[in-house]
């Protein structure tokens, strides 16, 4: 079974050669490597001719600069894996990953996304602890609402999953993983493996870290939006008996999540107008319990509810 990495790259050039020997490395075989790069202006072509005897390897140029999304995505369209996975060029992979990921997706036929946990690293990639936020999703709720972080690296799906989604968004910079994995919910189970296979580099030039979380938000709660206007629609063409109960949540995580992501814009009418509107939505008993919380934790609630972003710690 042929299993496709998929590097989206830009400007990433001196971690590059490590990530694409975590690959090589593999025990794993039969796999192929896309890697698209999205016009770098470092020493890119240097560090892939070290690679040019590597059938494996494939290596594509986007024709200008177009961002994480419309990389990502050409990455999937080029792949012909049977089962896919994403690597950032600033990364490394576990040596047995693919082997595992490749077993759990033959184990588990109806999940079309599996995702693991992972080593935080430092900018040298020396691993400081296990990442305390994958984890699987409680029993009958979806991800979306949820949507915490807690899917994350080693992410890999099924081509015939993503083939059946309307794809990667070409035009999302931050929060793309995000936005993968609402879609692929929509097609089958998501399955957590309980084991780091996957080492997470924390540097400065991360595209949703140090500094970058405030727009990576903002990015997640608009991919959060339309994942629940999407899944509305396809419900309303159901004639499911639960229908309406689960149009009745994600209009409720929908209208919360507009009061958070108004906020944040700084469009307080909009924010102001689906306040209000939010406890006729189904949001009720989310005041009620957000309110019996406040006396006790007061001004770190609010801090946290509308003003924090969540950070990847190193130490």
């Amino acid at each position: 079974m042929l299993f496709s990495i998929l590097i989206a790259n830009y400007n990433n050039s001196r971690y590059l050669e490590n990530a694409l020997n975590s690959v090589l490395q593999q025990t794993y075989s039969n796999l192929e490597v896309i890697l698209v790069d999205d016009c770098s202006t470092d020493n890119f072509e240097t560090v892939i001719q070290r690679f040019k005897n590597e059938s494996r390897i494939k290596v594509f140029r986007n024709k200008i600069n177009q961002g994480c999304g419309y990389t990502k995505r050409r990455c999937s369209e080029i792949a012909l894996g049977k089962i896919i996975g994403f690597l950032d060029p600033d990364d490394a992979l576990h040596s047995e990953a693919i082997q595992i990921m490749i077993n759990a997706h033959i184990n588990n036929p109806a999940a079309s996304l599996i995702h693991s946990t992972h080593y935080i690293c430092d900018d040298t990639l020396t691993v400081k602890r296990i990442a305390e936020y994958p984890r699987a999703l409680p029993d009958n709720i979806p991800y979306l609402l949820v949507s915490d972080g807690r899917v994350h690296h080693f992410a890999t799906y099924k081509s015939s999953a993503y083939y059946n989604t309307e794809g990667i968004s070409r035009d999302n910079k931050k929060a793309v993983d995000q936005d993968l994995y609402y879609k692929l919910e929509e097609q089958g189970d998501i399955y957590f493996i309980n084991q780091p296979l996957y080492y997470y580099r924390i540097h400065t030039g991360g595209i949703s870290t140090t500094g970058k979380e405030a727009e990576a938000t903002l990015c997640h709660y608009k991919i959060i939006e339309e994942a629940c206007l999407r899944r509305i629609n396809k419900l309303k063409l159901e004639t499911s008996p639960n229908a309406a109960y689960w149009i009745r949540l994600y209009r409720t995580k929908y209208y919360k999540t507009k009061i958070f992501h108004n906020f944040r814009k700084k469009s307080y009418l909009n924010f102001g107008y689906n306040l209000l509107l939010f406890p006729f939505v189904g949001g009720l008993t989310n005041v009620i319990s957000y309110l019996k919380k406040l006396p006790n934790e007061g001004l770190s609630l609010v801090r946290k509810s509308f003003f924090q972003d969540y950070k990847i710690k190193v130490d």
